[in-house]
């Protein structure tokens, strides 16, 4: 083989030098640099599958909030709901409750009024009584021609009125 070699014009020494400071360079770069840079490579890849696994929490985690979210703000509108109505039926309640007590008034005031009417129609009748009393009176007076005792008269007079009643 070192005829072969020769012959090529590569000298069988240093190729066999050569190979050795290739394999005595190849076993320091494996050492030195490649065992840290596969180590540095298999941390960067267990990083980036935490990271993956921490995105696909963070994904599922938004994806029941938002499940929540919606669970809560139709909570929120069932509770709307029920506020606006009990609202409109206490609303009913107190509109009823105004109307009838607006008619109670009514009711009393025209009560009142009756009752005012009453009284001011018997006072009128009282004072028709003794105007009439007293033009009956005046208008016998002048048929007789002579004063007859007002008091005997007036009661005459009211006493014959009150029968007619």
């Amino acid at each position: 083989m070192d005829e072969l070699l020769s012959k090529l014009g590569i000298d069988g020494r240093l190729l066999i030098a050569q190979i050795i400071n290739f394999l005595v360079l190849m076993f320091i770069l494996y050492k030195v640099l490649y065992k840290p840079v596969l180590k540095m490579l298999d941390e960067r890849q267990s990083k980036i599958e935490t990271s993956l696994k921490h995105a696909e929490q963070i994904e599922k985690n938004l994806f029941e909030s938002q499940g929540e979210k919606e669970k809560i703000l139709s909570e929120a509108r069932n509770e709307a709901g029920k506020v606006i109505a009990e609202s409109k039926e206490v609303a009913e309640k107190l509109r009823n409750d105004l109307t009838n007590k607006a008619k109670e008034e009514t009711a009393n005031i025209l009560e009142a009024g009756k009752r005012q009417l009453e009284s001011e129609k018997e006072s009128m009748f009282k004072e028709l009584k003794k105007e009439v009393a007293d033009m009956v009176t005046l208008a016998t007076e002048k048929m007789l021609k002579e004063r007859i005792n007002d008091v005997v008269d007036k009661n005459t007079i009211e006493k014959n009125l009150e029968d007619l009643k």
